[in-house]
């Protein structure tokens, strides 16, 4: 095995499972890296039959007596704070988030480019999101790639194509969208 696939848990992205709806291929490629898992408790028998290692769980605040080191406990009405406050004690460089529409959406809601330092990779049951801090995002792409952008403060788009209400990438490379805010949501589709 080449020295660049011996990976610790601590250099890939962390990975919290709230529920997967058809999202198990991505998980497994994902998990192929081995990063920390966190995952809803009620998810533990299917990752278990799976012979998946289980670092932790997403856990509401009250549903625990004994959380372990990795462990994520949440107030529902607090989500965005307890996140970011799990996510700075970890040094996170971007955390996989699988989970429904409405909790990407929320934190986007309730989240700002200052307080937000990381990208976020959302797998709902509504496809891939990319929440990212900052008033530009740029990736490479291949031609006739489909996106959303979920914001309404677009200021300029690179390479793009607008397509009814998404965009298309124009030509193989590099895409850039530039926003007023300070936190971007795509979709990629």
């Amino acid at each position: 095995m080449s020295s660049h696939h011996i990976i610790r848990d601590e250099q890939e992205p962390p990975v919290l499972v709230f529920q997967i709806n058809d999202n198990w291929e991505a998980l497994s490629e994902i998990l192929g890296w081995s990063p920390i898992l966190i995952i809803n408790p009620y998810l533990r028998e299917t990752f278990e039959l799976k012979q998946t290692k289980i670092d932790g769980y997403v856990i509401k605040e009250g549903e625990v007596v004994e959380p372990n080191k990795h462990d994520l406990i949440y107030n529902e009405s607090q989500l965005h704070d307890d996140l970011l406050r799990w996510i700075r004690e970890r040094n996170c460089t971007a955390v996989n988030i699988f989970s429904d529409f409405n909790i990407t959406i929320d934190l986007f809601n309730q989240l700002d480019g200052d307080i937000l330092k990381i990208p976020l990779i959302f797998f709902t049951e509504n496809g891939k999101y990319i929440m990212k801090p900052n008033s530009s995002f740029k990736k490479w792409y291949p031609e006739g790639f489909k996106m959303d952008i979920i914001n309404d403060d677009i200021t300029r788009t690179e390479n793009l194509i607008k397509l009814g209400s998404g965009y298309q990438v124009a030509k193989e490379g590099f895409v850039k969208v530039e926003i007023e805010g300070d936190l971007i949501l795509l979709k990629e589709r």
